[in-house]
């Protein structure tokens, strides 16, 4: 029992200590509300108001207005001084208290370190948050806010059952699917708008590529097409992002379908890893490594490219179903190949679904890799049509490679 309390303790005075720590390395000359020690205490303070609340009633309530009052004076005084309106560090101070008192309950002591983390996060990172907010549109903010509401509105309103030919139609299952997939899209998306493509081809390539590495070749290619000076970067950034497509297909599976994971580990990560490899033996070649690059992506949370995608995915969900009733392994195979050159996480995420009760394991994994390389392919084409012949002439070189991998990996398992 006592070391339980001296735990929760323990835990409370941690958040305290380290959103203070990012709160005093934030302050100026200046003298400000509170630092390390001031957030410490006040974190202690919540914990302790909890637990007196258990012999005194509302006690927590009367502390925490106190600790209100206290705040307010303090923020009253500064406005004074220094004209500053700035309200963030009071606020956190009371949410400081919050997750001190959370602290001293069972579910409150694993969730309140997730949430301190989370808010020294915001705060640390204040200033990639206003370059963000600086470089998003209007268009891109009201595609965002339509698709939030259509995500976490119309979602839970769907019916999650199968209706029409072959059982394959689920609406809430396919529209959490394209929720899922834009997700992963804009995570990509907003830390290219945080940090910027002007930082350097090589980190446009690795992000990118969780975009669209589609959308990386082809601007890759242009690039390559105006200077040839910086053809070995261009192949850089082209091959680094289309290996992070793998990790991507990867990522989805594991999500989707667990089980499928172990067996998928062997193809995607050996054509990941050996692509990463030879993208870096490119770059040490190259002697432009930071030059800027303006790749268009569309908003993942644009509503029109979200319902192409929930289409496509359905149209490929009811081939693949129907090539395994009605042509077998064979039939699969050539789904994937083919719904490959178009989009390989529709494919991706078939398989897995599929993998569950219709078909078998190591089938799945030979035809999400195979929709995989066809989409690789896809893209040594682009390189090739759009960019010079060197440059498509080197990617085709790496592709070969990684194909040749990814084949051989499918022999293995």
């Amino acid at each position: 029992m006592i070391l339980d309390v001296i735990l929760k303790v323990l835990i409370a005075l941690a958040i305290g200590a380290l959103i203070g720590i990012e709160r005093e390395r934030k302050q100026s000359d200046k003298q400000e509300f509170a630092g390390i020690r001031t957030f410490t205490i006040i974190a202690l303070f919540g914990i302790l108001s909890a637990y007196l609340s258990q012999f005194y009633n509302n006690f927590i309530i009367l502390a925490f207005l106190g600790l209100i009052f206290i705040v307010g004076l303090s923020y009253y005084r500064s406005t004074l001084q220094d004209d500053d309106i700035g309200i963030t560090t009071e606020v956190v101070a009371m949410v400081t208290f919050i997750l001190g008192a959370l602290c001293f309950t069972e579910e409150g002591l694993f969730i309140a370190p997730i949430i301190a983390i989370i808010i020294t996060a915001l705060l640390a990172y204040k200033s990639y948050l206003h370059h963000f907010i600086q470089h998003v549109s209007e268009k891109e903010l009201i595609n965002t806010l339509k698709f939030l509401i259509i995500a976490f509105v119309i979602l839970p309103l769907l019916p999650n059952e199968t209706f029409g030919p072959l059982g394959v139609f689920n609406p809430y299952q396919i529209w959490l699917i394209v929720v899922f997939i834009s997700a992963i899209s804009y995570v990509g998306y907003v830390a290219i708008k945080v940090i910027g493509p002007e930082k350097g081809l090589s980190l446009t390539g690795l992000i990118g590529g969780l975009v669209s590495s589609t959308a990386v070749t082809t601007a890759m290619a242009a690039r390559v097409k105006e200077t040839e000076v910086l053809i070995r970067i261009a192949v850089f950034a082209t091959v680094l992002s289309s290996s992070m497509m793998f990790f991507r297909v990867l990522f989805e599976v594991l999500i989707i379908n667990t089980s499928l994971t172990p067996l998928l580990i062997v193809p995607m990560l050996s054509m990941g890893v050996t692509g990463i490899i030879l993208a870096f033996l490119v770059l040490k070649k190259s002697e432009n490594k930071n030059v800027d690059a303006k790749i268009k992506l569309s908003n993942p949370f644009s509503l029109k490219p979200a319902l192409i995608f929930g289409l496509l995915f359905i149209g490929i969900l009811f081939l693949t179903k129907f090539a395994d009733i009605y042509f077998g392994n064979a039939g699969l195979y050539v789904t994937s190949l083919i719904s490959g050159l178009a989009d390989v996480d529709a494919i991706t995420i078939s398989m897995a679904l599929l993998a569950k009760d219709t078909i078998s394991y190591d089938i799945a994994v030979n035809a999400i890799t195979l929709a995989a390389i066809s989409n690789t392919l896809v893209k040594f084409i682009i390189a090739l049509f759009f960019g010079t012949r060197q440059f498509g002439k080197i990617i085709g070189i790496i592709f070969a490679v990684i194909i040749a991998v990814g084949l051989l990996s499918i022999f293995i398992i």
